[in-house]
C-alpha cells in the first residue's frame, strides 16, 4: 500500500461504517470486527511500511505500541470517569471546593496522559532510529488528519440525498 491513493481508499471503504456502528458499551469488549479495531490495525500496518521496520523491529514496535495503547485506554477511561463525576457535581449543584477536586483530579489524569505518551515515546529509541521516530510523528498527524477529513466527506456523502 505504497500509493497514497490507495491508502486514502482504504480509510474511504472502513470510515462509513465507523459512522454506522453501534456505541460499544461499558463492559463490552472490542472485537476483531469493530470499526475502531479495524482502523486501529490500518494505522499500525501503515506505519510498520512507512517506518521500514524489518520483522525484529516490528514485532518489538508493536508489542510497545501495544502496550502504550491499552495504557491510554485506561487513561481515557479515567479521564471519562471524571469526567462524569464532574458533570454529577453540576447536576447536585455541588459546593465550589467539590468543582476544585474535581479540577485536580482530571488535570492528574491528563499529566498521566502526558507523562505515558512522552515515557512511550522516549522509550522506542532502542527500537527506532531518529528519522524513523520523526516519520512515525509525522505519519501520526496526517492520519488523524485524513481520517478526520474522510469522517467528515462520509457525513457529507450521507447528508447529499437527504438534502435532494
Amino acid at each position: 500500500m505504497k500509493n497514497p491513493r490507495r491508502y486514502m481508499h482504504a480509510c474511504f471503504l472502513l470510515l462509513p461504517s465507523l459512522l454506522f456502528a453501534q456505541p460499544v458499551r461499558q463492559g463490552e469488549t472490542v472485537g476483531p470486527d469493530r470499526p475502531y479495531e479495524r482502523i486501529e490495525n490500518l494505522r499500525k500496518v501503515r506505519l510498520v511500511e512507512i517506518l521500514e521496520l524489518k520483522e525484529d523491529q516490528s514485532v518489538r514496535f508493536l508489542a510497545r505500541m501495544n502496550d502504550h495503547d491499552n495504557a491510554r485506554r485506561t487513561l481515557m477511561k479515567d479521564r471519562g470517569e471524571a469526567l462524569d463525576r464532574l458533570e454529577r457535581l453540576i447536576r447536585n449543584k455541588a459546593d465550589d471546593g467539590e468543582y476544585e477536586k474535581a479540577f485536580a483530579d482530571v488535570a492528574a489524569i491528563d499529566e498521566r496522559m502526558t507523562m505515558e505518551r512522552k515515557s512511550f515515546f522516549a522509550g522506542l529509541n532502542d527500537i527506532l532510529t531518529p528519522i524513523q521516530r520523526a516519520k512515525m510523528l509525522i505519519f501520526e498527524r496526517r492520519f488523524e488528519k485524513e481520517l478526520r477529513e474522510a469522517m467528515r466527506e462520509a457525513q457529507r456523502r450521507r447528508r447529499e440525498p437527504e438534502s435532494q
